[in-house]
């Protein structure tokens, strides 16, 4: 079998792992079991459960922005209250993907405030990356890099709590959808066309 083809079997149990039992579900043993590979096998392509937990999360990240960025291509979004409507959109656990990418992120979020080591430093680089690219999307629109930085952060916070919120039962999709929208209708007269 291919090294690209094992690697992904490897990464895709971990994940597997991750959004059935969070963090302490993910072991050196438990991956190898799961990906029905040996456990010498995992530790060629991780060395540490760290090593394996941050492959993964860059890989789920690159996911989540290619799906933002397809919804945003797909229905031609431009403008920044546009391509807001897009990120929160897909940021709202709804779907099998979505709401395991969440899952998976509440789990690491966990780990990089009490023990910011590799896996936790993995999501911080994840979150820089998100924020710098929705940032870059919003400033190349016309806002100041200052404003545009303070929006991405905002619209960071509330998709990641609403998302919370709906996966917890506390919010319906409907009440989630809602949410969104009228804070989008606050939010429009305050952006660049």
């Amino acid at each position: 079998m291919a090294e690209s083809t094992r690697r992904t079997e490897i990464m895709e149990a971990v994940e597997r792992l991750l959004t059935r039992g969070g963090i302490n579900a993910v072991t050196m043993r438990a991956v190898a079991a799961e990906a029905d590979v040996s456990l010498r096998l995992v530790q060629y392509y991780g060395s540490t459960k760290d090593e394996l937990l941050e492959a993964v999360l860059d890989r789920l990240a690159n996911k989540s922005v290619e799906r933002w960025q397809a919804r945003a291509r797909q229905q031609g979004y431009e403008s920044p209250l546009e391509v807001i409507k897009a990120f929160l959109d897909e940021a709202l656990p709804t779907d099998r993907e979505s709401q395991d990418f969440h899952r998976v992120g509440v789990s690491m979020e966990g780990l990089a405030i009490t023990d910011p080591d590799m896996a936790g430093r993995a999501y911080q680089k994840h979150l820089s990356g998100l924020g710098d690219h929705l940032s870059g999307v919003l400033q190349s629109s016309g806002l100041s890099a200052t404003a545009a930085r303070c929006l991405a952060m905002e619209v960071m916070g509330l998709a990641h709590g609403v998302g919370t919120l709906l996966m917890a039962g506390q919010l319906s999709e409907t009440d989630a959808q809602t949410l969104n929208r009228n804070y989008l209708e606050r939010l429009g007269p305050q952006l660049p066309p």
